[in-house]
């Protein structure tokens, strides 16, 4: 009775870190797009490129800081509107930096949704990818600002 539970138990994971030998191509290409999906979107808040932003995003996006409004402590709500605003307003542009490296590492994903770390010079942030007619967009963002002190990747 042990060993079968354990089993049962065991099997999703081992199904999830295993690709079948048939399959391996086409993990890599969904990791590959999941990836581009989450520094696309990073790149066009640098850069200012609203339409990268845009396509980078679903429309109901739910994107939250920890950081409240005003600095005080909270939950701070941004949407796909406000996103795309502040993209085309450059707020990440004046934060660019020349040579800022920018990590983004697929956590996991599974059929048509996954999970995304990326690490910027100023962010720190979780994503929740779906895919939707075929293309991968953020539809879940929580983040946190770096401190200047912060080194490396996970902090």
């Amino acid at each position: 009775m042990k060993r079968s539970t354990m089993f049962v138990a065991l099997h999703p994971i081992c199904q999830s870190l295993i690709c079948i030998p048939t399959a391996r191509a086409d993990c890599a290409d969904e990791v590959a797009a999941i990836r581009a999906v989450a520094l696309a979107y990073m790149q066009a808040w640098y850069s200012g490129d609203v339409e990268r932003m845009k396509a980078s995003l679903h429309p109901k996006l739910a994107k939250r800081s920890l950081m409240g409004v005003f600095g005080k402590p909270g939950l701070r709500y941004t949407s796909a509107s406000d996103m795309i605003r502040y993209t085309q307003d450059v707020y990440g542009v004046s934060l660019r930096q020349q040579g800022q490296a920018i990590d983004v590492i697929v956590l996991d994903h599974y059929r048509s949704v996954a999970s995304a770390k990326v690490i910027s010079p100023h962010y720190h942030e979780y994503l929740h990818l779906a895919k939707i007619d075929g293309r991968w967009v953020i539809v879940n963002a929580l983040y946190e600002k770096r401190l200047p002190t912060d080194k490396g990747g996970s902090r």
